[in-house]
């Protein structure tokens, strides 16, 4: 199957009964295995090709001049395509044409078994309301429409053995569609009161100061709500970043369908403000209706860095094109912006902030790479979930819950910076391999802390 894109022509689909009948049948580790009941089952039946010759509802709308209305018209395409029942976030059987992305089961972080979640970055106490607390979490769930889904179709011919095209390019008319949710209180984040709720298997709550048990097997069904809700469209009209990104926010009361009726348009982005060391950025676009609601307090003054765009659940120092424009495989030695940048310390130092701008607020084109100094197999458009798909591959084929030959996607000797706590035999080989053997290479064989560590990878938002 070689996925290539044609604007006139509608080629069909390749039809799977089920995500299972998708997944590689060498992989033994799914994190989807823990807990009870049906597992979630999300499209994986990805075209090979589809009709991108009419326009989509938000090409005729400037981004720049209404950005609520160009977002109001993305979600416009989302909204009669998931439905809430059980206490579960569904398919509309009769309409879905969202897809997700392979290898998303695996290391601590992997997807959860009732709605297919991945755990992302935990809220900082401040991040979401002036009195939101420490300990909380986010999982999410995150989908691609047509046009992106012949992506992952052509790299992911052979699920087992991935294989990258010299340049991934995501074809125009490209939407992404992420949901979050969390577990924080509404009495600490009010504007949560009223928001759907949803099962999912979730890691237990820990006492303040205490370690998380954060392995897969510990998970426990909890109720989460919805909190926030990111697009990402392919955009030529985009000349800085190819990209435009953005987020909404559930907030209540809530009101209609008590799901999309309550969305609130909160930012808009569509370049990184290079250069730009204050808060005078003009490539993004934030809600001034939500300053107090999601941000305009000491522990959050704004949304993204200086005020570019960027949800409640996302790090303060970074930005969505920031924090997706790092895309490539395999990472470099910086993947996401972290608490090396303080803000207490470094935001108020004139050349900390330069260093820090420099460094994370690039306009890149999608077919750039981040760092393009340090090796890299290809770029990847923009895409976090390709990126942590192939990681969570790899790191699959090192510990040996993959079997068989080792992916061409993980033989690179570049792929040995993403990983930590590797030991020089056992890296980037999978066990029971021949090519493993005649390199004396054995499969992972440390102590369970080894593991966690090997599996707790730091993945960025997808």
């Amino acid at each position: 199957m070689k996925a290539l894109i044609r604007s006139t022509m509608y080629l069909g689909l390749v039809l799977l009964s089920s995500q299972a009948d998708a997944a590689c049948s060498r992989f033994t580790g799914s994190t989807m295995k823990f807990g009870g009941g049906p597992a979630a089952t999300w499209r994986t039946d990805y075209p090979l090709e589809v009709d991108t010759k009419n326009a989509p509802p938000w090409a005729s709308i400037d981004f720049i001049t209404e950005p609520a209305k160009y977002m109001d018209a993305v979600l416009s395409t989302v909204r009669t395509d998931f439905a809430v029942k059980d206490d579960l976030l569904v398919a509309n059987e009769k309409q879905h044409n969202w897809w997700i992305s392979p290898w998303m089961d695996y290391t601590n972080a992997g997807r959860e078994r009732r709605m297919g979640l991945t755990n992302e970055r935990g809220p900082k106490p401040g991040d979401l309301s002036p009195t939101n607390r420490d300990g909380y979490q986010v999982w999410a769930v995150g989908f691609y429409n047509a046009p992106g889904a012949t992506v992952f179709g052509s790299i992911f011919e052979d699920e087992c053995n991935p294989k990258f095209p010299t340049t991934v390019r995501f074809p125009d008319q490209t939407a992404s569609v992420k949901f979050l949710f969390t577990n924080a209180s509404p009495d600490e984040v009010t504007y949560l009161k009223g928001a759907p709720e949803f099962t999912a298997f979730i890691n237990p709550d820990t006492a303040p100061g205490q370690r998380p048990e954060i392995r897969p097997e510990k998970r426990e069904p909890r109720t989460l709500r919805l909190l926030q809700v990111d697009i990402a469209i392919r955009d030529p009209r985009a000349d800085a970043t190819d990209w435009v990104f953005g987020t909404f926010i559930w907030r209540g009361p809530s009101k209609g369908d008590r799901f999309f009726d309550n969305m609130v348009p909160a930012s808009l982005q569509w370049g990184n403000d290079p250069g730009v060391y204050d808060r005078g950025v003009n490539q993004s676009w934030v809600n001034p209706v939500l300053k107090g609601v999601i941000f305009g307090w000491n522990e959050r003054p704004f949304l993204g860095f200086n005020g570019r765009a960027n949800g409640p659940a996302d790090n303060l120092r970074s930005s969505c094109l920031s924090c997706h424009s790092t895309a490539r495989s395999p990472a470099g030695h910086l993947r996401q912006v972290d608490g090396r940048f303080d803000m207490d310390r470094d935001y108020h130092t004139e050349a900390r902030v330069r260093e820090h701008v420099d460094t994370w607020f690039r306009n890149i084109r999608g077919n750039e790479l981040f760092l393009p100094n340090e090796p890299a197999t290809t770029n990847l458009d923009y895409s976090l979930q390709l990126d942590s798909a192939i990681v969570r591959l790899c790191t699959a084929c090192i510990t040996g819950e993959l079997s068989g030959p080792t992916p061409e996607i993980c033989r690179g000797t570049a792929f040995q910076t993403t990983l930590r706590g590797v030991t020089k035999q056992s890296r980037a080989m999978c066990s029971d391999n021949a090519t493993a053997a005649r390199l004396k290479a054995t499969p992972f064989s440390g102590s369970r802390s080894e593991f966690d560590a090997l599996t707790t990878i730091e993945l960025p938002r997808q």
